[in-house]
């Protein structure tokens, strides 16, 4: 609800939204992926929530913002997806990357409680990084082409 509202805020537009939708499912997965793992929820790990909300929200965003600059640009919607994460994409899978490997060192603790929060974070920001990368694209296509944007 905050994210929403600051969305709403900054880009006074309902498509500001748009990074919401990945970030649901994101979240779901997380949900998925340690119930069918058998990860339990520990102080640690119940920040999961959270943390995807803030590492998703920022990857989708430079998806989203940088497909808009594309289409200001004069590009068609599908070029500008296109673009857009070629550009960005790089940036944001190197990054993620990077942070996903800094944590996956967590996983070696000797304390359960530290490598399940080592392995919850990996999932976290692999799936942060997988819906910026291949469902933002997805929901800017469909959202954009029902608004009529070429």
């Amino acid at each position: 609800v905050f994210i929403f509202g600051f969305l709403l805020l900054v880009y006074r537009r309902l498509n500001a939204a748009l990074p919401l939708i990945p970030i649901v499912i994101i979240v779901g997965w997380n949900g998925a992926i340690m119930y069918l793992s058998g990860l339990e929820y520990t102080p640690l790990t119940a920040v999961l929530g959270s943390m995807t909300i803030g590492v998703a929200s920022e990857y989708t965003i430079l998806i989203m913002e940088r497909c808009n600059e594309e289409l200001a640009r004069g590009l068609f919607l599908y070029d500008a997806i296109q673009v857009s994460v070629q550009k960005i994409g790089t940036a944001i899978t190197v990054s993620g990357l990077t942070t996903v490997f800094g944590f996956a060192a967590l996983m070696l603790s000797e304390f359960n409680i530290v490598a399940n929060f080592g392995i919850t974070t990996v999932i976290t920001v692999f799936f942060s990084l997988t819906g910026a990368i291949f469902i933002m694209p997805a929901v800017i296509s469909v959202i954009y082409r029902f608004q009529g944007i070429r």
